[in-house]
């Protein structure tokens, strides 16, 4: 998940059922398990094909969750800027916090028999809600700690408990650079106005949005 517009507050429990009554909400939140089997059949197709590999870790903003399909998130978008024959292994999941990237998806990267060119993070926005914050700190700090040396991991996008975003953000800043990690700082690119940036459930990106992260990783990696 990602930003919702300012205007978009988190509901409470009542508010949250409601929500799903919504049929823009629904129809988003449908893309999600479609868009978790197009990566794994991707991914399986970019295991056996040769070329520069692109690593991928994170949430439903990697699964490219509200945009029209699951190749025009910000993943997608990105390796059109990267151009040539780059092939992804996209292990990200929907809902997933920082500790699901440590617990799950890091593993994954560490038993990779090849070494791959980048490697990419953007993960913490479904942290903002639900955990605590100093939980959240020193998971990306461990997660800073493990990530290979050139890897780009993102900052979190504006439109959550901004308090909170940025206190975490400052430790991204602060810390990923002195790791040897490079930083794509997705809350510099996601500020208003947030006309047609947003999908049908005001919370992920649309392909428009998905622009401005592309960018924001575009930018850390010195891209035209």
């Amino acid at each position: 998940m990602t930003a919702p517009p300012a205007h978009v507050r988190r509901p409470g429990t009542l508010g949250r059922l409601a929500r799903w009554l919504v049929p823009g909400v629904r129809r988003v939140h449908n893309q999600v398990a479609p868009y978790a089997a197009q990566w794994d059949h991707a991914n399986a197709a970019a295991a056996g094909a040769t070329g520069p590999l692109l690593v991928v870790l994170g949430d439903s903003t990697a699964q490219g969750v509200g945009a029209p399909s699951y190749d025009q998130g910000w993943v997608g978008q990105l390796r059109a800027r990267l151009g040539g024959d780059w092939r992804v292994l996209n292990w990200s999941r929907s809902g997933a916090r920082v500790q699901d990237v440590l617990v799950d998806q890091l593993p994954r990267l560490a038993a990779l028999d090849v070494q791959p060119e980048l490697v990419t993070v953007a993960i913490g926005a479904n942290d903002i809600y639900k955990t605590p914050l100093d939980e959240l700190i020193a998971g990306l700090r461990r997660l800073i700690e493990l990530l290979p040396k050139g890897a780009v991991i993102a900052t979190i996008p504006q439109g959550l408990r901004p308090r909170k975003a940025v206190a975490a953000n400052a430790v991204i800043e602060a810390e990923a650079t002195r790791a040897g990690l490079r930083v794509a700082d997705v809350w510099a690119h996601t500020g208003p106005p947030w006309r047609g940036k947003f999908a049908e459930d005001n919370f992920h990106p649309a392909a428009p949005g998905y622009a401005d992260w592309a960018a924001a990783f575009a930018e850390a990696l010195s891209l035209g």
